[in-house]
């Protein structure tokens, strides 16, 4: 049973009654009460707030939810209207509930606000950026999310394309959608899983991106917003992919809470030598630890081997995915990733370094024995 629950602005004895068979203590509060719990340091799991009476949302609330973002907000409403609906958004509500009142009802609102707490671990946060343009940072990206996804169940796996315009996470995942990653660094303060839920686009049946935008962030991307929304995604996913930019300063400067770095190059001699000055600059910033190298279309027949491209740029190499460049085309083309189809290489490739990520060991089909042996097997089966 929950531990405690404000109930706000009711004088429904029926919706306490029902309340105290949730929570082992429901205490009743006014709208100034909500205002003055913004300072103090007790604060109970969940607030419900019951607006049948008229007035819409309290603006307490929505100072109260920046201070205590961790409090699910329940409201209690005659009917789910379309205006209340956007204010309770803003105001960082989490569940609606309409007339008529039921216990069952109630039950579900408070345990969906408060599954999300406790002392679940973060998510591990991966970022892929390119030694140079066209080295397949954004394939990568997009069909490793992919793959995490496959394998993250139940939790999810978020794909964030930060590229300020031009950014092709979209394109790959033949999806068009309506909002992007500006949208929720500039709504960092009242950013919450109902708001996240409707930023992002599903792309896979357990992957959803949120996309570059078509347009850039006036005065740029701010440091602190990048680390906060990354903060939040990693609380709510299992796994989240960045695709990384190399020109963006403030976005480089903000990857604190990243588990690892990937620098994306393959065996070119322009790239690995710009391979090895980004990888450079991110050692400094954040450690060898956290920055590794994942070569991409690799070859073992190449002029430039696996070795000296570790030792021109610095770090081992993770990964290599192979040359595949067809099926990549393709695949691009009809906007459904590479890692759905599983009969070639280079998806192989990707569940391979997915697994490894996400420390799941590699299901190997045990070979059938052949010859008289096998049959004998076989029959007895």
């Amino acid at each position: 049973m929950l531990s405690t629950i404000l109930l706000v602005g009711s004088r429904d004895r029926q919706l306490e009654e029902i309340l105290r068979t949730i929570a082992a203590q429901v205490t009743a509060a006014s709208a100034s009460d909500l205002a003055r719990l913004n300072a103090a340091s007790k604060v109970p799991d969940v607030i419900v707030l019951d607006v049948r009476n008229g007035g819409g949302v309290p603006a307490a609330c929505t100072a109260f939810h920046r201070q205590h973002p961790d409090v699910g907000i329940v409201i209690v409403a005659t009917a789910l209207d379309p205006a209340l609906l956007l204010e309770a958004m803003r105001a960082g509500v989490s569940e609606v509930v309409p007339e008529p009142l039921s216990e069952e009802s109630l039950t579900d609102a408070v345990s969906r606000v408060t599954s999300s707490r406790g002392t679940t671990e973060a998510g591990k946060v991966y970022g892929f950026i390119g030694a140079k343009g066209g080295v397949g940072t954004t394939t990568v990206s997009v069909n490793m999310a992919i793959t995490l996804g496959a394998l993250s169940k139940p939790g999810r796996t978020l794909l964030i394309d930060f590229h300020q315009s031009g950014g092709d996470a979209a394109v790959f995942t033949g999806t068009e959608p309506r909002f992007s990653v500006l949208n929720a660094l500039e709504n960092t303060h009242r950013l919450d899983q109902n708001l996240l839920r409707n930023l992002v686009t599903e792309v896979s049946p357990n992957t959803d991106l949120l996309a570059a935008p078509d347009r850039s962030l006036g005065g740029g991307l701010q440091p602190e917003s990048i680390r906060k929304l990354i903060a939040f995604v990693a609380a709510v996913y299992k796994h989240t992919v960045i695709d990384l930019p190399r020109s963006d300063g403030a976005l480089l400067e903000s990857l604190d809470q990243l588990s690892s770095i990937f620098v994306v190059a393959n065996q070119e001699l322009a790239t690995v030598r710009s391979a090895g000055r980004v990888a450079s600059s991110l050692r400094q910033r954040y450690g060898r630890d956290k920055v590794n190298l994942v070569l991409s279309r690799s070859d073992r027949q190449a002029d430039i081997g696996f070795d000296d491209v570790e030792k021109a740029v610095g770090s081992r190499v993770e990964h290599t995915f192979p040359s595949d460049y067809r099926s990549a085309l393709q695949a691009l083309n009809r906007g459904r990733p590479i890692a759905l189809e599983n009969h070639n290489d280079l998806s192989s490739s990707f569940r391979r370094f997915a697994q490894k990520l996400a420390g799941v060991k590699s299901e190997r089909p045990a070979p059938k024995p052949g010859g008289l042996l096998g049959r004998l097997t076989q029959r007895r089966a």
